[in-house]
């Protein structure tokens, strides 16, 4: 069982080496942290731990945001076998962020920056992946904000619909399921427009006999008919 209160000098071999983590991946490297499990709007760190650990997503939804001005921002939003705070790591500025649980039953693993710091400099080929997940995150935040300047609030939805789809969607058959879902509000917070549009928008698709959803999940019936209407 992984202890944190180790030498430094053996830190990360402790880490990487634990038995279920021979393939040496950066999830790996969480293997032995303790799960915290979160309801729905609970806080999982903010600026007063956001230099302190690196995190992993495990189950369910996290959001990450600020103030601006006394108004929340979205930077982006975690799921599963995704790793948040990536970027303390390195030691950087940056504003201060807040991650919120987006479901019920969200699960969360954290382990201690320098911790992680160290596994990736005893393993030089973790560093290109962890790289990745960072670069996956930035690409993410990039594509929000292009949607936001350039397409309507309908078209916005419908976008968001796709790329959860392709991140969070159990394919079924020629179907995706996606559980749990994020609420109306959420969605529509991640695609920067009113809770009503995007209730307008997921009954329009249902008349249309693209996606069926209650409150416990949504079926993709067709995710090339959605990509057709987004002009993808």
């Amino acid at each position: 069982m992984m202890t944190f209160n180790l030498h430094p000098a053996n830190r990360a071999a402790k880490i990487i080496d634990a038995p279920a983590s021979r393939h040496y991946t950066c999830l790996s490297l969480f293997n032995n942290a303790p799960e915290v499990t979160y309801k729905r709007g609970e806080l999982i760190f903010d600026a007063r731990q956001q230099g302190q650990y690196v995190f992993l997503v495990t189950a369910g939804i996290v959001k990450i945001s600020s103030f601006y001005q006394k108004q929340e921002m979205l930077h982006d939003y975690h799921l599963p076998d995704e790793i948040m705070n990536g970027e303390a790591v390195y030691g950087t500025e940056k504003q201060e962020l807040l991650a919120t649980a987006a479901t019920n039953l969200t699960k969360v693993k954290k382990i201690p920056v320098d911790y992680f710091r160290e596994a990736l400099e005893n393993k030089p080929g973790l560093h290109q992946e962890f790289i990745s997940h960072l670069m996956q995150s930035l690409s993410r935040t990039r594509e929000r904000l292009l949607r936001l300047a350039l397409l309507p609030a309908e078209q916005r939805v419908i976008h968001f619909l796709i790329t959860h789809t392709e991140r969070a969607g159990r394919r079924v058959g020629f179907e995706h399921v996606i559980k749990p879902l994020p609420t109306h509000q959420e969605i529509g917070y991640i695609a920067g427009t009113g809770r009503q549009t995007v209730t307008t928008v997921l009954n329009e698709l249902r008349r249309q006999g693209i996606v069926h959803f209650n409150r416990q999940y949504l079926l993709v019936r067709n995710l090339d008919a959605l990509k057709e209407k987004a002009g993808l």
